[in-house]
């Protein structure tokens, strides 16, 4: 929920790597200080490596990209949990070891020794009670990494809402070891932690658990809730399976029938949706031994931490609602990472991958769209030519305050295209599903000193296989804001005196961030983020 931190723009580039987990964890939190020491043969390599990889895709687009590295800030560690040893130090006579069943005495330098003394790096969870779908999905894909953080000399300890007959009961079956959960029935420590108490919480009435519960189900004062439920069912095929053979998720009966009819190398449809059905399964099974005896407590929300070697908090997250918590994956990413995980990432290597794979977290790609809008990258109308596929957006500011979104964005689920005849200064903005295609052709404007590209579409076309229908939209307010723009200063966007009520800005628009041969990225009028990926050259109705 923090701000992006500021932005350093350099003239260096990231070395190649053959490794692409490398490059997300070296690459991506290069320091400014050692940036300066390799600008020659690093800028070699990018220039190198762009040169590899130009096609017909890049044809009459120029760019300077291979000289520039854009570096994000991480976001900032909210201050509330800068202090989480002190809340644990206030709530340690509520808080008991599951292991040994004794209360948590010695407070936080039990759990996590002095401060500055640990030695080594902490992925702290707050797990919702231990009768919920978060606690469970979370603890069993973090067992799945212990061997590889234990290796590390990385050490991982939860909390949980529950009694200490409940923790043992979780831990049996979700194979979490009972050494590393600390219990508490109260949700004391979390609401000092300002973890989300659920809906309903400021009503005047106090409304039973149960029924905020499945309110949060629907929902509703849940944000992203929906959207992982329905994703479960569609899954991904940029993202590796949950149903594997020897992974505590696995559910052997229907892996092997998905690996027979859908293969097994990615997210298969439905393949979350069955993990979530068996924890169902179990939890309702074993409610009576899972769950608080405190209703309210359904419907508290948790969080995550990542602490380095001196237990300073290097990675801060807050569940939104349900099913909102922390991928372990990201988790262990920040706790393995090499060098200073608080250093600034390469924006530009982000963006890239997350075109290339659609794999990498979406935080890390709003932050980095963000930095390059402010480092002031120049992008010229030239660079804009081409068909673009739609990759990543975060919706509009209106859509990011509603309910079921979050403001980081998300990958988008279809192909959408764009394409920028900047010749002919012709727009094509299309969906395409299968067969069908469904596709909006129009004038636009570039204004470089805003590197604002206006549009409006005066022809909708709808068609099936190589049957296309088009149909004219009769749009008058294109004419004014042709009629404006003759009369800009220059064709700089500054605009003159004049009778017309057109002025920049007045249509839809994009205003571009940033521009290379492999991606482009620019907010829209509503105030949203978009990455598009490089495609081909352009395809209007300026063909026909």
């Amino acid at each position: 929920n923090t701000s992006p931190g500021g932005v350093v723009r350099v003239a260096f580039a990231a070395k190649k790597r053959t490794n692409r987990s490398t490059l997300r964890d070296d690459a991506s939190f290069l320091s400014t200080k050692n940036a300066t020491t390799t600008t020659k043969n690093i800028r070699r390599t990018r220039r190198a490596a762009f040169a590899m990889n130009s096609s017909s895709s890049s044809v009459g687009r120029t760019t300077d990209a291979p000289n520039v590295v854009i570096l994000a800030n991480r976001r900032k560690i909210r201050d509330t949990a800068k202090n989480f040893r002190s809340f644990v130090d206030e709530c340690k006579q509520e808080l008991i070891k599951v292991d040994t069943k004794e209360v948590l005495s010695g407070g936080s330098d039990q759990v996590f020794g002095g401060k500055h003394e640990s030695g080594k790096r902490t992925i702290v969870l707050f797990l919702t009670q231990l009768a919920d779908f978060d606690s469970w999905e979370q603890a069993k894909f973090m067992v799945d990494d212990l061997p590889r953080l234990e290796a590390a000399n990385v050490n991982v300890i939860a909390f949980g809402l529950g009694s200490v007959q409940a923790g043992e009961q979780f831990c049996e079956r979700t194979k979490f070891p009972t050494e590393k959960l600390i219990v508490t029935t109260s949700s004391k420590l979390y609401r000092k932690m300002e973890y989300s108490p659920g809906f309903g919480d400021a009503l005047p009435v106090k409304l039973p658990g149960m029924v905020k519960l499945l309110v949060m189900c629907a929902g509703i004062g849940s944000p992203g809730t929906l959207k992982t439920v329905i994703s479960g069912y569609f899954g991904s095929k940029n993202k590796p399976p949950v149903l594997v053979e020897g992974s505590n998720a696995d559910v052997p009966e229907v892996r092997k029938l998905m690996d027979a009819t859908l293969g097994a190398e990615y997210l298969r449809p439905f393949e979350m949706a069955t993990l979530r059905l068996a924890n169902m399964t179990e939890i309702l099974n074993n409610w009576d031994d899972l769950v608080c005896e405190d209703d309210q407590l359904l419907v508290q929300r948790g969080g995550s931490m990542v602490l380095d070697e001196e237990g300073e908090i290097v990675f801060d997250h807050v569940d939104p609602g349900i099913l909102g918590y922390c991928d372990p994956k990201r988790l262990t990413q920040f706790a393995l990472l090499e060098g200073d995980p608080k250093a600034p990432f390469d924006a530009i290597s982000v963006m890239h991958e997350a075109c290339e794979t659609k794999n990498v977290n979406v935080e890390d790609v709003c932050d980095a769209i963000a930095a390059c809008e402010k480092s002031k990258f120049n992008v010229t109308g030239d660079m804009l030519n081409g068909e673009w596929e739609l990759v990543y957006t975060t919706g509009t500011n209106k859509n990011k305050a509603n309910v079921n979104r979050n403001g980081d964005g998300t990958y988008f689920p279809i192909k959408a295209v764009q394409s920028f005849d900047i010749k002919n200064e012709r727009i094509r903005n299309g969906v395409y599903v299968g067969p069908v295609k469904f596709f909006f052709d129009g004038p636009f404007i570039w204004r470089q000193n805003l590197k604002m590209l206006e549009f409006t579409f005066t022809k909708c076309s709808v068609g099936v296989f190589s049957f296309v229908k088009g149909f004219d939209i009769d749009d008058g307010k294109w004419d004014a804001v042709k009629a404006t723009e003759e009369k800009t200063t220059e064709g700089q966007g500054k605009i003159t005196k004049s009778n017309d009520k057109s002025k920049p800005g007045a249509n839809p628009f994009f205003k571009f961030v940033y521009a290379d041969e492999k991606c482009v990225a620019a907010r829209g009028r509503g105030g949203g983020l978009a990455m598009w990926k490089a495609v081909g050259p352009p395809q209007t109705d300026a063909e026909t």
